[in-house]
């Protein structure tokens, strides 16, 4: 895990699992190849929908929006 990742979240919404992965500063490339890895975890265990991994920069001290219907899955204490 990066110590630059601030958030994971995600979104089911009509037969789509959208994951969110919040970053703080620059994303690599190493961190978009370990959450398309998150992704393919999640695909393996539910076969029958979509998922898409979104990777977003949000730079401290700027806050994470708090959308409805997104689900928290892991949060750095901050």
């Amino acid at each position: 895990m990066s110590a630059s990742l601030r958030e994971v979240r995600y979104a089911f919404t009509d037969g789509i699992i959208d994951i969110f992965c919040v970053f703080d500063g620059e994303i690599s490339e190493h961190d978009r190849e370990s959450m398309s890895c998150v992704a393919t975890e999640v695909l393996a265990d539910f076969p029958d929908v979509t998922v898409q991994e979104h990777c977003l920069r949000i730079d401290m001290p700027d806050r994470i929006p708090n959308l409805l219907g997104h689900v928290a899955v892991f949060a750095r204490k901050e």
